[in-house]
């Protein structure tokens, strides 16, 4: 079967993205989510109500309601599915690492909330045991083509959401250390909104788009990102005590008092749409 347009554009997007998930590097990355989990959830609690807005927008479009059975995938520490799971019956929560549902699980017993479960698999080799009234997935490198998009679909008996890019995000410090350490960054889009949502287009969905921002800034110490920085570049090259040391410096040149202050601006992209054959709200 020929490819869609935009299905095509998306695959050029992905092998384009000098930070994708390979083979190769797949261990690496999950050891970089890991050391990352605690202060990922730090951040989520930090973000809460930009992540609620986006839940009560998908309230209002009827994608998701009281009482709902949800998978999210690529739950990350719980950024939506503790959100979710004040309300639902039952949420899924599906992520390869151990240590980002453990900071979900260990928040969500601080809440007093008992309807997530966690699961822990790779979203390609999960075959779900049954289907919820919402598949959900957010910034997640889970949902990056157009077989993964319709896997969430399958999932679904009714409503589905992916939140994703709405603009081309700034990398921040990884755009200058990446030059620094690496070489000439290649740029990327491949999470932007506009291949999922043509596709579902392309493909006789009806799906619906709005657009939130979420900014912040926090004072972090040195030390922390340059453990950081080198788990991260070592998915990507190896990191002797040279690439160390200018990870060291590029923050030192930029801290006050040992903090560097890390800045986030993202517009996040929310796209709704209902199973084929299925009512909508």
């Amino acid at each position: 079967m020929n490819k869609t347009k935009w299905e095509i554009a998306w695959d050029e997007a992905q092998l384009k993205s000098s930070g994708r998930v390979r083979t190769q590097n797949e261990a690496a990355w999950a050891g970089y989510w890991d050391e990352v989990a605690d202060e990922y959830l730090s951040d989520v609690i930090a973000g809460e109500p930009v992540y609620r807005a986006i839940v009560d927008h998908l309230t209002k479009q009827g994608a998701f309601r009281d009482g709902d059975s949800v998978l999210d995938i690529g739950c990350g520490p719980g950024t939506y599915a503790l959100l979710f799971a004040e309300r639902a019956r039952q949420v899924d929560a599906l992520d390869s690492s151990a240590a980002m549902l453990d900071a979900m699980l260990r928040e969500a017993a601080h809440r007093g909330l008992s309807s997530l479960r966690p699961l822990q698999a790779k979203w390609e080799e999960l075959v779900p045991e049954g289907k919820y009234d919402l598949a959900f997935s957010a910034m997640s490198p889970a949902i990056r083509d157009v077989e993964t998009l319709l896997k969430l679909e399958a999932c679904s008996t009714r409503s589905c959401c992916l939140v994703t890019y709405g603009e081309n995000p700034d990398y921040g410090p990884i755009n200058d250390l990446w030059g620094l350490v690496i070489g000439k960054r290649q740029a990327t889009n491949a999470y932007h909104y506009v291949y999922p949502y043509n596709l579902l287009r392309e493909i006789d969905r009806k799906p619906t788009l709005e657009m939130f921002v979420l900014e912040r800034a926090k004072q972090v110490p040195v030390d922390r990102l340059v453990r950081q920085y080198v788990t991260y570049f070592s998915i990507f090259t190896t990191i002797d005590a040279h690439s160390e040391r200018l990870i060291r410096e590029y923050f030192e040149a930029r801290s006050d008092t040992g903090l560097f202050e890390v800045k986030k601006h993202v517009r996040l992209a929310a796209i709704c749409w209902d199973v084929p054959g299925e009512p909508g709200p």
